[in-house]
């Protein structure tokens, strides 16, 4: 009986230690999410799925998925391996040639660049006695954008007389856009006569075009300006709100045809490079800026001035700043009234209460200090 015991035993351990080397052939794993980009407030679906594609059935399989805890706040996670990460554990038994599939909803409340995976799968025999892992480098990235406020105006000084926006006062025309017709006067030039609308009236009519100004702007945004801040949570808050107002601003302008571009001295979530976007009118510039505020980190490349100084050359000549900080230092005020005095037109938006680090030089100087004032702000109604 002792011998057959012991050959029982041996031969399960056997078959066990057989069973756990084969029971991670064959299986495959698949990570599908419904949206890879999305805006804060909305969510993601994440569909997890294992396959075993052999004759060897699996008593038991664990499938654990690293994804960061700032998409799952309502899912309960393992710790993970990094820092701010945790494993989503699903785990299953499969017969031969057999799947299964779960679902799971991440709910994408902030602003970032999120990375997820690896998958790691662990089976083993029956017994659990020889449990197998494998690792899967399966690699996924969600961008959370940044929240867009609307914008009903925002006036933005231009040094272009011609362009895509409507200007104030009729100063310059636009010769590409006829908005009608009217009597000849002597000085009208010969090219302006409209001679449909004379033949049809009987009298020399001229053509009245629209006046308008073209925008190019380049966004500013200082990452080390507002690492100064004492209060650390209050700072991310005004951290975020920079963002936002620089994604605001760029949607304006792209959504009436102006050129837009960003400088923002942060050490990206991917590349760990700062970003500089040249003004560009194209389609896909909005999502490039999106996406690249996206990527910002608190993290600065270095000083603002010296990234100021660098970007400050290379921009197309009648381009209009805007700077969004949220402390000014003696050394950026003095810069930006030399960036004055040659001839840029600024704009600074402040976020945060006001310190006294206003220039009293003819800059256009706002404070934003919670989402509410924004629109006020951008519209001129406060400073």
């Amino acid at each position: 009986m002792i011998v057959i015991l012991l050959g029982l035993v041996l031969s399960a351990a056997g078959l066990s230690k057989l069973w756990s080397r084969f029971s991670l052939a064959g299986v495959s794993c698949q990570r599908l999410l419904s949206e890879q980009r999305v805006f804060p407030g909305e969510y993601i679906e994440l569909r997890l799925r294992l396959v075993n594609r052999k004759l060897l059935p699996l008593p038991w399989i664990q499938m654990d998925d690293e994804i960061p805890l700032k998409l799952s706040s309502d899912i309960p996670l393992a710790s993970g391996n990094k820092p701010g990460f945790g494993f989503l554990s699903k785990g299953a038994a499969l017969l031969w040639y057999t799947g299964v599939s779960w679902k799971q909803r991440l709910n994408c409340n902030r602003r970032g660049y999120y990375p997820l995976g690896p998958i790691t799968v662990t089976s083993g025999d029956i017994f659990g006695f020889y449990p197998r892992s494998m690792t899967m480098s399966l690699v996924d990235h969600v961008i959370v954008y940044p929240k867009v406020f609307p914008i009903a105006h925002l006036g933005i000084p231009s040094l272009y007389p011609i362009g895509e926006t409507n200007a104030e006062r009729r100063i310059f025309e636009d010769p590409t856009r006829v908005i009608g017709v009217r009597d000849y006067s002597p000085h009208d030039s010969r090219r302006r006569i409209h001679w449909k609308a004379t033949a049809r009236h009987q009298n020399l009519q001229v053509k009245v075009f629209e006046p308008t100004t073209a925008l190019k702007v380049a966004l500013f945004l200082a990452v080390d300006s507002f690492n100064a801040r004492h209060s650390e949570v209050h700072s991310e808050e005004e951290f975020e709100l920079g963002i936002s107002a620089a994604a605001s601003i760029a949607n304006y302008l792209t959504e009436r045809r102006s050129a837009a571009g960003l400088f923002v001295n942060s050490r990206l979530a991917d590349s760990g490079q700062p970003v500089t976007l040249s003004p560009g009118s194209t389609a896909g510039q909005l999502v490039e800026i999106l996406e690249a505020l996206a990527k910002v980190t608190p993290l600065p490349s270095g000083a603002f001035e010296e990234f100021l100084q660098a970007e400050r050359a290379s921009l197309p000549w009648g381009t209009t700043l805007v700077f969004i900080l949220c402390r000014a230092s003696p050394s950026l005020t003095d810069l930006l009234v030399d960036l004055k005095e040659s001839g840029h037109k600024l704009l600074v938006l402040q976020v945060g209460a006001a310190d006294g680090s206003e220039v009293e030089s003819g800059i256009s100087w706002h404070h934003i200090r919670e989402p509410g004032d924004f629109m006020k702000v951008v519209a001129g109604e406060a400073k």
